[in-house]
């Protein structure tokens, strides 16, 4: 668990080695990894996380709980409307790139209370952690934190403060999966619908990133980056 906290936070500041150089990556390199990173949020929710909430619906309904049953599901949704209104927030970053009018401050925290509630589910209350969902978080913190560095760059934040920045919003996630697994009541329906609520941050997020038609055009290495990253998923998770 500690090792999945450690990886999170630095997949973030590693980042801060391009402050000294001023040097940022090209606009396709971020793209690709965004759109690798999306797809593999995509692959994360539908071989991962629906599963075990398709399992959980399946040992209720058995017991005629439908009612209970359904609950991550409606979860589901209310995750989707979480995320639509944090990217009026985070001006989109999540998704690759910022829109709009924004200030830093609001965009820190709109992504910090994203990367917040995408840990809760990272690890049991067995303390098991979901490996599927931790390279996700990983690589779809890459291009996030790549969008800090180069908007603090340009704001003229000291180098300390741009690492201050990246290590708050690194440990984002391992605070939510501390939370979780720590204060929440350990409920079985409780704990599937957080479960279900990140799904549907998820799919709002991975779906907002492939089909955004502005940025990422229909191309086949867009394909083939996201069936990579949809095999990579099968791989990790099974």
């Amino acid at each position: 668990m500690i090792v999945a906290y450690i990886l999170i936070v630095l997949g973030v500041v590693v980042w801060a080695a391009l402050l000294p150089t001023g040097k940022r990556l090209p606009e396709g390199v971020m793209r690709g990894i965004t759109v690798f990173g999306g797809a593999f949020l995509l692959g994360v929710c539908c071989l991962d996380m629906l599963p075990e909430i398709a399992e959980h619906y399946c040992s209720y309904t058995a017991d005629g709980s439908r009612g209970i049953a359904i609950m991550p599901f409606f979860a589901i949704l209310v995750g989707f409307l979480i995320q639509q209104m944090l990217d009026g927030i985070s001006a989109h970053a999540e998704h690759g790139h910022t829109e709009g009018n924004f200030t830093l401050g609001g965009l820190m925290l709109g992504l910090s209370l994203h990367a917040f509630l995408e840990g809760m589910p990272l690890v049991s209350q067995s303390f098991a952690v979901d490996r599927g969902l931790l390279w996700g978080i990983v690589i779809h913190n890459i291009p996030v934190a790549l969008i800090l560095v180069a908007l603090m760059s340009d704001r003229g934040y000291t180098v300390g403060k741009m690492l201050l920045m990246l290590v708050i919003f690194g440990l984002m996630s391992p605070l939510g999966s501390l939370l979780k697994v720590f204060v929440l009541q350990p409920n079985y329906v409780w704990q599937h619908c957080i479960v279900g609520m990140v799904v549907g941050v998820l799919l709002h997020v991975s779906s907002s990133i492939l089909f955004d038609h502005k940025r990422n055009h229909f191309s086949w290495l867009n394909i083939g980056l996201m069936a990579v990253a949809f095999i990579a998923v099968g791989i990790i998770t099974h």
